[in-house]
């Protein structure tokens, strides 16, 4: 009776009722050799007897009067979920085949028995790996340490939700670091929009870690297909007879940088030149009566304006050198030499709308990646979308339409091709719901707007019960953890990551109390507003 220790029995079975089961509490507090149990929310429990094991989840306690003889008298009540049974195995399953009678005992689990009922299994040798990372602790009273399957985590899309200052940017660090601590090889790329996440990979990180200055960024023109190309340069309204000049030209100078056996389309990523592209534009102009010309001009107008924006720079940056598509995956995947396995790409001083075409672009080129590579096992990624608010909105607007398209594509099918997606966000409102519906994982930590409880509530399973209404109550770090990285959804607190990332709290009792630094420069701080490329 491994999950029934009379010393951990605090109350018996009052009433059944479907899923719900009443328990009344005779003790509400056991300490057993220095360690306490508590009968609290969230606590998982056995309910044993004749008829097996049935594992609930407390979801609320009260305490009812009753009168007896012209006294009142209190009788501590706990009210469960059931969540399922343990099988002959010794481990979980969902569902049960019989309920609990009238008069069962309820024991409480330890923490060391309650991960191996619920199948976490951890490497004994120091060589081997197990697909379960260690993320914190569950928040009741020596409910023991929390595991998340990562094939599971990452295989169907994660999304970790808290509003500002709750933790989230600890949490993303934290769940990372225990990935780069426990595997080898990971690929994650990062798209850091306030430069936080530097710092909490510095130290003992850093030798996994590719960090890339967004002054140093770069995404050639010539990876873009037709219609990234179209919206990058503001030709998405061309009519028929100009978008088909233009694939064709764009084709057939891809073609002539190509060996002639070689064929190539316009959505190939080969280098062609805009100039020549212009020059075609031109030539054809000529050609015509003037009143047909002007579509033409106007397409040419536009891609030239941004081919000579300067904070469209990154597009043409290693224009002399023609960069490779394979020489820019290597260095993005970290598959040097020297060997990274985390890249942290730095957009905080890139525009908001240049930023929403960056992450788009660049998510395409990595779906596009593993839809080639043949075997999704060979070279799994994931992307973490950091404020993902940003750039996929509810909304339908223009501003977001090819980042939207592209990371909504990859939360439909990434999984087939082993991409996967971390989506973080303060606002889950405000965020896409077709990306949001298809993360299998939810790591929801305090969300104080009412809007965004609604529509997180409409997304956590039944089995949390009253636990969804904390929501607005968790301390920072705490997280309810729901879906299919974690087998049984609870209240965690999560283990502070070290470094820590950082913080975008400004400190202005400090600021104000000690003045300007001694070489702080506002006519420099201009210079790079005014010349910045």
């Amino acid at each position: 009776m491994g999950y029934r220790d009379d010393n951990l029995c605090f109350g018996k079975v009052r009433s059944i009722d479907g899923s719900k089961v009443i328990i009344k509490i005779e003790e509400l507090l056991l300490e057993i050799q220095d360690e306490k149990y508590q009968v609290e929310v969230g606590a998982l429990v056995n309910c044993g007897g004749l008829h097996g094991d049935t594992i609930c989840m407390i979801d609320r306690i009260r305490i009812q009067e009753l009168e007896k003889k012209g006294e009142l008298i209190e009788i501590k009540i706990a009210e469960m979920t059931i969540l399922g049974s343990k099988k002959e195995d010794g481990k979980l399953t969902r569902g049960v085949d019989y309920l609990p009678p009238l008069n069962c005992s309820a024991y409480f689990i330890p923490g060391d028995k309650l991960n191996n009922l619920l199948g976490v299994e951890l490497p004994k040798d120091k060589q081997d790996f197990s697909k379960y990372i260690k993320v914190g602790t569950r928040s009741m009273k020596n409910a023991g340490d929390v595991y998340l399957d990562i094939d599971k985590l990452l295989g169907r899309h994660v999304a970790i939700l808290g509003t500002t200052g709750s933790g989230k940017s600890s949490t993303v660090a934290s769940i990372v670091q225990s990935i780069l601590e426990q595997y080898p090889y990971p690929r994650l790329i990062f798209f850091d929009v306030h430069n936080e996440y530097a710092t909490a990979f510095s130290d003992k990180w850093e030798s996994k870690t590719h960090l890339l200055p967004w002054k140093d960024y770069s995404l050639p023109y010539w990876y873009l297909d037709l219609e990234e190309f179209k919206e990058i340069y503001n030709c998405s309204g061309i009519g028929v007879n100009q978008e088909a000049k233009l694939k064709e030209w764009i084709t057939e100078l891809k073609q002539e940088n190509v060996k002639q056996d070689s064929t190539v389309t316009v959505d190939s990523p080969v280098y062609f030149s805009i100039d020549d592209l212009l020059e075609k534009i031109t030539q054809e102009m000529k050609d015509l009566a003037t009143s047909n010309r002007k579509p033409f001009e106007s397409m040419k107008m536009k891609i030239d304006s941004i081919n000579n924006d300067r904070r469209y720079y990154f597009l043409r940056k290693d224009i002399k050198t023609r960069k490779e598509l394979a020489e820019y995956f290597i260095d993005l995947f970290g598959l040097t030499e020297q060997g990274k396995y985390l890249s942290i790409l730095d957009l905080s001083g890139i525009p908001s709308e240049v930023r929403t075409t960056c992450v788009g672009v660049l998510s395409r080129l990595c779906f596009d990646f593993s839809y080639w590579d043949a075997d999704p096992e060979n070279l799994p990624l994931a992307l973490v979308l950091e404020e993902a608010h940003n750039y996929i909105p509810e909304e339908s607007s223009s501003d977001f339409n090819l980042c939207k398209k592209r990371i909504e594509k990859i939360a439909k099918e990434g999984r087939k091709y082993g991409i996967s997606l971390m989506v973080v966000t303060q606002r889950p409102s405000n965020v896409s719901t077709t990306v949001l519906s298809q993360c299998g994982t939810y790591i929801t930590l305090r969300l104080t707007n009412d809007i965004d409880q609604n529509k997180i509530k409409r997304l956590l399973p039944d089995t949390l019960g009253e636990q969804a209404n904390m929501l607005p109550s968790l301390r920072d770090g705490e997280a309810l953890i729901s879906g299919d990285g974690i087998n049984l959804p609870g209240k965690v607190r999560f283990t502070p990551p070290n470094p820590e990332p950082k913080s975008n709290d400004v400190r202005y009792h400090k600021s104000w109390s000690t003045g300007v630094p001694e070489d702080y420069n506002v006519k420099s701080i201009i210079k790079d507003w005014q010349h910045t490329k």
